[in-house]
């Protein structure tokens, strides 16, 4: 397999990740009456795993590429899943939706980034 088919392998799995973490985590932090805030250090973990394998491969500025987009997937598609299987969150269904948007697509690619570049520390070792 080259580089790219490994590529789109790693952005597929990342996205799968995501729906998972999004959907079960939801329900889970509802049924278990945790905060579903936790799970960020889930998504930490993927987006540290998938630069350390990317890097690799490749170089930072893609493992940048393919986990800012997932962290606007997670901003986005995975905060409206987490919302509509009703996550324990501690907001309304009304505040968490007027926190979509921009600002926290910033604030979810910031994380990201961080974690980006602890994998890529990773892979200097």
């Amino acid at each position: 397999m080259d580089n790219f088919n490994i590529l789109v392998w790693y952005l597929i799995s990342g996205l799968f990740v995501i729906l998972i973490i999004a959907t079960l985590g939801a329900i889970l932090s509802r049924n278990l009456n945790f905060k579903y805030s936790y799970l960020g250090a889930l998504s930490a973990i993927l987006y540290v795993v998938l630069a350390y394998l990317i890097c690799k491969i490749t170089d930072l500025k893609t493992a940048v590429i393919i986990n800012c987009l997932l962290a606007l997937f997670d901003s986005t598609i995975g905060f409206l899943l987490s919302i509509k299987f009703k996550s324990n969150s501690g907001y309304t269904r009304e505040q968490s939706i007027k926190m979509i948007g921009f600002k926290t697509s910033i604030g979810v690619v910031l994380f990201t980034l961080v974690f980006t570049l602890a994998g890529y520390g990773i892979t200097l070792f």
